[in-house]
């Protein structure tokens, strides 16, 4: 099978080429785009062409589908070349398409095709597609819509085409001003009160995505999950001020903004929410399902922006959130697996990165604060004892992963503790006074109590001199660890702040709290476990010695007992 995919450069292109590519009875995948994509694999082809070119039907040629997915989002002032780009270009890869024999066609369109109006929640197909004059970017979606209805209606039986309208997409590949907007500390929005929105993440976009090309489509399909989120619990997820303006003031004021280059979007973006849509009809003709909520969604895209998720009700369990959550910091893992050899050497003696991750399991626990999160490794074969690992100030759980799967393949069981603030636990990121400290420790002690029978030990850092902070990570990787630290799974963070946060918590963890009863702690010098002189597996062995002998005491006193 071969597919052709417009806009392969675009955020819709670096989700969704992946899918088509790991698909074992696709072939051949065309990329097309102004500049090469970003992915590289040996089944895609990649070539440079606009929409608009009349080359497009020759590079169709032998296509049993096509993925258009190119269209100007991001704003600029000449509006219209954006016209010409999106309404001629759709045109073009409609008419193109069909001469060169194309079977299936799926276009990428847009819940905004509906347009601006006040429309209950959630909208289904037989809703008509509007659009907004006023807005560029909800006007060309209806437009396009309106002329592959109209050829669909002019050529009977012939080429199917699809019409899939997301809502915001979220995740590592998507960045735009929007996403900005909803993640910023203050966000001013019209009729705030009624907003509401859906965020569907990147592996379900590509999976619909996949799916359509596949099957011979017809017509419109909403993208929408059965859920959808207010503004204004959105807002309280992660502590943004959220201000209701009135809406004509507001655009009059972004269009100024924009003209003089003070703002990304003029008063065409300035809108009321977005519509939430029903998405059955496309779940009952593909089997699709997003694996995520768009409550879930949401809590993702905050947290990779770097923001807090506050409320513990918002707080992310379910596994496949949490993995999706945790992937740019897992991508970076998995190439320490491959570059570094002590890091290496402990996941590969365990099985392999994939393993672990299909065994563990995430937990949330709730804490005066809000909720912890816990990443449980069980022990393989007969369990020695169990331990829980605090990852330590600045750094999340995912950073001890190959230590975590290590002990559990020696037959410990490891919880592994994010301090409040960090990684996947609720609270301002990177803060975490000693009471909350003690809380989180408190939580995942009690609940490690519960998997066994016996106290675990506690793993934690002791705090040592400056000088004497060396090793670890930058010692192991040959560089400093990443932005993902104070919890930010995603982008940038101020090393300023990063450093002092790391040395503010590490005194307050070290300050002595009363904690539940613990077989022992075992410390680590160093200002965390993930940080600690060495790399893990001087951690690893040092566990290991303690859970063991602790092990044989226990087994030595039944013989005792029963002789």
């Amino acid at each position: 099978m071969k597919v052709a995919v417009t806009g392969a450069t675009s955020d819709f292109g670096a989700a969704i080429l992946p899918a088509l590519c790991a698909d074992p009875e696709i072939d051949e995948v065309i990329g097309l785009g102004r500049r090469p994509p970003r992915l590289c694999h040996p089944k895609l082809r990649s070539r440079r062409l606009d929409v608009r070119s009349p080359e497009l039907a020759g590079v169709f040629d032998g296509c049993e589908a096509v993925l258009h997915l190119a269209f100007v989002v991001e704003e600029i002032r000449d509006k219209a070349e954006i016209h010409d780009i999106n309404l001629r270009g759709s045109r073009n890869v409609i008419d193109s398409a069909a001469r060169a024999g194309v079977e299936r066609l799926v276009v990428a369109s847009s819940v905004n095709a509906y347009g601006v109006g006040d429309l209950p929640k959630l909208v289904d197909e037989d809703v008509f597609p509007s659009g907004s004059p006023d807005h560029y970017y909800f006007y060309d979606k209806a437009e396009v819509e309106h002329y592959a209805e109209w050829w669909l209606r002019r050529h009977p039986g012939e080429m199917a085409i699809a019409l899939l309208r997301s809502p915001y997409v979220i995740g590592p590949s998507f960045g735009n001003d929007g996403i900005d907007a909803l993640t910023a500390p203050v966000l001013m929005l019209p009729e705030a009160g009624r907003a509401g929105y859906q965020f569907l993440h990147q592996r379900d976009l590509a999976d619909a995505f996949h799916r359509a090309a596949k099957l011979s489509l017809v017509g419109p399909y909403n993208l929408g999950t059965q859920d959808w989120i207010s503004a204004r619990d959105l807002a309280r997820m992660h502590g943004q001020l959220l201000a209701g303006v009135p809406e004509k003031p507001a655009r009059r004021i972004a269009d100024v903004l924009f003209r003089l280059g003070l703002f990304p979007a003029s008063g065409q973006w300035v809108v009321p929410g977005d519509t939430c849509v029903d998405g059955s009809r496309f779940r009952a003709a593909t089997g699709w399902a997003p694996a995520l909520t768009s409550s879930e969604a949401a809590a993702i895209m905050v947290l990779h922006k770097g923001r807090p998720v506050l409320p513990a009700r918002y707080a992310l369990s379910g596994k496949a959130a949490c993995e999706r959550a945790l992937e740019p910091a897992t991508e970076i893992l998995a190439g320490w697996v491959e570059t570094v050899g002590g890091i290496r050497a402990l996941v590969e003696e365990s099985g392999g990165l994939e393993k672990a991750l299909g065994r563990l399991e995430h937990v949330q626990r709730p804490v005066p604060s809000g909720s912890v999160h816990l990443e449980v490794h069980p022990a393989e074969g007969v369990r020695l004892g169990t331990v829980v690992v605090s990852a330590g100030p600045g750094l999340h759980a995912r950073w001890c992963t190959p230590l975590a799967m290590s002990l559990a393949r020696h037959g410990v069981e490891v919880v592994l503790v994010d301090l409040p603030g960090h990684g996947l636990s609720t609270g301002r990121r990177g803060r975490a006074d000693r009471e909350a400290v003690a809380s989180a420790l408190a939580a995942a002690i009690r609940y490690a109590s519960t998997r066994s029978s016996m106290p675990p030990y506690l793993v934690r850092p002791e705090p040592v001199a400056r000088r004497r902070r060396s090793g670890g990570l930058l010692a192991v990787t040959g560089q400093p660890p990443p932005p993902h630290v104070l919890g930010c799974l995603h982008g940038n963070a101020d090393p300023l702040v990063v450093r002092r946060a790391i040395a503010r918590t590490a005194k307050d963890q070290a300050a002595g709290a009363v904690l539940p009863p613990v077989a022992g702690v075992i410390p680590v010098a160093g200002p965390s476990v993930a940080l600690a002189p060495g790399g893990l597996t001087p951690v690893r062995d040092a566990v290991l010695r303690v859970v063991r002998a602790s092990a044989g005491r226990q087994a030595h006193a039944r013989e005792e007992v029963q002789s």
